[in-house]
């Protein structure tokens, strides 16, 4: 292959990856997700085929990375023929930027003349003051409610940061370096919103006993297998964490805290309120954004694509490397110097393969391996990256990094001819404290300059390993080829965690 006539391949299929991850994202917009379970029927609105009255008496609360295209679609339900609407009023908090990012995409926004008060806070996810006072107003908001009101609070993902109301004595700037002092050790978003939900006046099911309106909540999971009581810490959800819970992932991760704070969570006491007056809603989650993607792959004529897990997790720098080692021990099978007996019971359960899904992917490489085509893997999930560096990046980025530098380990000699390549990305956009949602990668054994992207930064005097270890993936996939390799949709309006493709194109 001359170099002219790979390089149009080689960016004929990032762009198919870059197309699939889209259509991912597409898949779960907010403002779609909310007509398939919200509709109008006359004097009435239906939320997942349950009926509540109008009578001018609709008030929205929301919280988190999506919310902010969830309303639309319910102010125009709540309009009547004469233009008046049951909607009387509403707060939302969503992050800092996002109505800036929506502005060309104003159809997807409230109403020009809404009567939701939207306030933005919670800069790089972290909560602060500026989300404390929109916590402050909504619960302000939900406590003069009456039992003939309806209340519908819409949650997505980054809603226990646009919520917070830390219990006194406890600062908002003293609840900020504890959930950072965790995220950087590791702790992954249950033992998080497990910490969250006990230093908390609104999560944990806080929020809900604050009012005595009919709640309806509407919920977008950005939380593997979808625990509605983890999903924004879930203010609208009965805590049922034991006590000590918040204390014992304080210790795991060996986080200190202030005296007063760790008074307060020492004399704790459970908090069992029951909440018949709620109704809780999943509007959404991965797994359909998992299957659009591999949709987009079928429609594209690669038959051969399959959704391997939707519950990855752990350190993203380790599952980069098991990756590499999928991707190592397929090419391995394609070429005929390996078979299927090179798949390790503990690579499949390292990256959360379930038993019928081993099977399955079994059959498709041997379809791979008889029709000679592209196989297309999927997953989708939420990792942690275990902060040690000063630098800056995302488990996205920094999971793609990790199997840039093992894939290279594991290919030194390899006789697999074609092209691997991976793609890792969050689907809110937004990957750690940055403006990107993640990175792409690639190997070749038909490339007449790069065997790799690793070889190609490395000729650009970059040191991969060097910005792994100081956790500055995004600084590196920034400077590499001029930022060419990074995902960067900017704010998507979406959140439903991460997804990962593994493509690989052999050369028979």
């Amino acid at each position: 292959m001359d170099a002219k006539h790979f390089e149009i391949n080689l960016c004929e299929n990032f762009a198919r990856l870059r197309t699939a991850f889209s259509e991912g994202i597409n898949s779960v917009q907010p403002w779609e997700l909310i007509k398939k379970f919200v509709r109008r029927e006359n004097g009435t609105l239906v939320v997942n085929n349950k009926k509540h009255e109008l009578d001018h008496n609709v008030y929205i609360v929301g919280f988190g990375k999506a919310v902010i295209g969830m309303v639309r679609p319910l102010e125009d339900l709540l309009k009547d023929s004469d233009s008046s609407s049951h909607l009387k009023g509403g707060i939302l908090s969503v992050p800092f930027g996002i109505q800036n990012a929506f502005s060309s995409r104003s159809h997807v926004l409230p109403r020009s003349d809404s009567v939701i008060e939207v306030l933005e806070g919670a800069k790089n996810n972290i909560p602060d003051e500026s989300a404390f006072a929109s916590a402050r107003k909504i619960c302000s908001l939900v406590q003069t409610l009456s039992e003939k009101d309806l209340l519908i609070v819409l949650i997505t993902g980054g809603g226990s940061a646009l919520l917070p109301y830390p219990l006194a004595p406890t600062t908002i700037a003293e609840k900020q370096d504890i959930v950072k002092s965790l995220s950087r050790a590791g702790a992954d978003i249950v033992e998080l919103n497990t910490v969250r939900k006990a230093l908390s006046a609104t999560k944990g099911g806080k929020l809900a006993a604050m009012t005595k309106a009919q709640t309806v909540s509407l919920i977008l999971s950005d939380v593997i297998n979808n625990p509605l009581d983890v999903i924004a810490s879930g203010p609208t959800i009965v805590n049922e964490d034991p006590l000590g819970a918040a204390l014992n992932v304080l210790s795991k991760y060996s986080v200190s805290i202030p005296y007063h704070t760790k008074a307060l969570l020492e004399k704790a006491t459970a908090f069992s309120q029951e909440l018949p007056h709620v109704t809780n809603v999943l509007v959404g989650s991965n797994e359909p954004a998992l299957t659009a993607v591999a949709t987009s792959f079928l429609q594209d004529g690669t038959d051969c694509s399959m959704i391997l897990s939707s519950c990855l997790q752990g350190k993203a720098s380790d599952i980069g490397k098991k990756m590499s080692e999928l991707a190592a021990v397929i090419t391995s099978i394609l070429c005929g110097s390996g078979d299927t007996d090179m798949l390790r019971e503990t690579l499949f359960t390292d990256l959360y393969i379930g038993s019928r899904e081993r099977v399955r992917f079994i059959n498709l490489l041997e379809k791979v391996s008889k029709d000679q085509c592209p196989i297309c893997l999927i997953f989708g999930g939420e990792t942690t990256v275990h902060v040690k560096g000063t630098g800056l990046g995302g488990r996205n980025q920094e999971m793609v990094l990790s199997y840039s530098i093992h894939m290279e380990k594991a290919m030194e000699e390899s006789a697999f001819s074609g092209e691997v390549l991976f793609l890792s990305g969050g689907t809110d956009g937004i990957d750690g404290p940055t403006d990107a949602a993640g990175a792409i990668t690639y190997w070749s054994s038909t490339s007449p300059g790069f065997r790799s992207q690793l070889q190609e930064a490395k000729q650009q005097g970059l040191n991969p390993e060097a910005y792994l270890q100081n956790n500055d993936s995004y600084t590196y996939f920034s400077l590499l080829s001029n930022g060419y390799y990074s995902l960067r949709p900017g704010h998507t309006g979406t959140n439903v965690m991460d997804i990962q493709i593994l493509m690989i194109y052999p050369r028979f």
